[in-house]
């Protein structure tokens, strides 16, 4: 038996969606008999999405065109080449859908397209996919692996099977969004329907941190103003915390990073989420890299950071007996300071709350 697609039955009007210049009244003549048939209605229910291009690219010959009641018997212009990209594409696979006589509900995988956004795209429609009651549409990366993601903000949610990244040849059935417009995703092979993985729950530091490394979204973070505490680290730096903000799933979402000039030596958290954050040996490479390139340049030109980085400088050349990264002598090193550098006492109190944190030393 011969798997080739049959001929379609519109030549003309197949070549002028798929770009090739228009014969004017040759296509007005299939449109007719189109009209005539039932494809007519169902080509215009495949193309779904595309169905206005399609009305647009008619309208410089047929002005007057009502889709829902054509008269394709008298153009008043010649056709121009259809301007649409993704046209070019849903038009031609609507029509070869037909020429194969496929049920309206058959689910074909070759009918399944990228568009140029990224978006997958099922004949004329967007493929979806409902997850926490939000439908999201469905979008393929560079490699053919699918996530969802929202319009409304960066984070994207990997589609998974079986604890694998789903690829596009791994849909095998859609089914009509039940007067929603595109398509549903219903099912990736040896699993029953999709699950949406994120890579970690938004509410906590660790799985926010995890889902915005994985969806890229790194450089979508709003980051306010870096603020030095007077509290230091094993680096003898004193951290320097920064908020962010993104767009998420129920509102914006805020994470704080603790950074400085150099590494991150702090971690990931979250405001009003306490005894939660992400350490640093739980970031992935490609968030610290992100780290270092964004947030690490803002410390390092800190006026207060550069103050207290004087003060580490101070601290490790301190005698008889130097200071060292770590430890439990807070105090000892902010008194240390003051009682033999004088005269860097007010650069010391303009730290933000160094009065509050060490009110004994002062």
């Amino acid at each position: 038996m011969s798997t080739q697609t049959p001929p379609a039955p519109y030549p003309s009007l197949l070549r002028w969606l798929a770009g090739e210049a228009p014969d004017t009244s040759k296509i007005a003549a299939e449109l007719t008999a189109m009209a005539g048939r039932p494809h007519y209605a169902r080509f215009l229910l495949d193309l779904e999405d595309e169905r206005e291009a399609f009305r647009t690219a008619l309208l410089v010959a047929f002005p007057q065109l009502d889709l829902d009641k054509p008269d394709f018997s008298k153009a008043k212009g010649a056709l121009t080449a259809v301007a649409s990209p993704t046209l070019h594409t849903a038009g031609p696979v609507c029509l070869v859908s037909l020429a194969l006589g496929e049920p309206r509900d058959a689910f074909n995988r070759a009918h399944l397209w990228t568009a140029p956004d990224g978006v997958l795209r099922y004949k004329g429609g967007t493929v979806y996919v409902t997850s926490g009651n939000r439908r999201m549409r469905v979008s393929v990366e560079a490699d053919g692996r699918l996530y969802v993601a929202s319009a409304a903000h960066p984070l994207k949610l990997w589609i998974r099977k079986n604890s694998q990244d789903a690829t596009l040849q791994e849909i095998f059935g859609v089914v009509a969004g039940a007067g929603a417009g595109g398509y549903d995703a219903l099912s990736a092979q040896g699993v029953v329907a999709w699950e949406s993985s994120p890579g970690g729950p938004l509410d906590t530091p660790k799985g926010l941190v995890q889902v915005i490394t994985k969806s890229g979204a790194f450089r979508s973070i709003a980051w306010g103003t870096p603020y030095c505490t007077a509290g230091w680290v094993d680096s003898l730096m004193p951290t320097l915390l920064t908020q962010g903000t993104i767009a998420g799933p129920g509102g914006p979402k805020t994470i704080g990073q603790n950074v400085h000039s150099a590494q991150i030596v702090g971690s990931a958290w979250m405001p009003g989420v306490d005894n939660l954050d992400c350490k640093p040996a739980e970031m992935p490479p490609q968030w610290q890299g992100d780290v270092a390139a964004t947030l690490c340049p803002l410390a390092a030109n800190h006026v207060q950071l550069r103050l207290i980085t004087e003060f580490c400088d101070i601290l490790k050349a301190a005698k008889p007996t130097p200071f060292v990264p770590g430890g439990s002598d807070l105090a000892a090193r902010i008194t240390y300071i003051l009682t033999h550098h004088p005269d860097r006492r007010k650069d010391l109190e303009s730290l933000p709350n160094i009065k509050v944190y060490y009110k004994q030393c002062f």
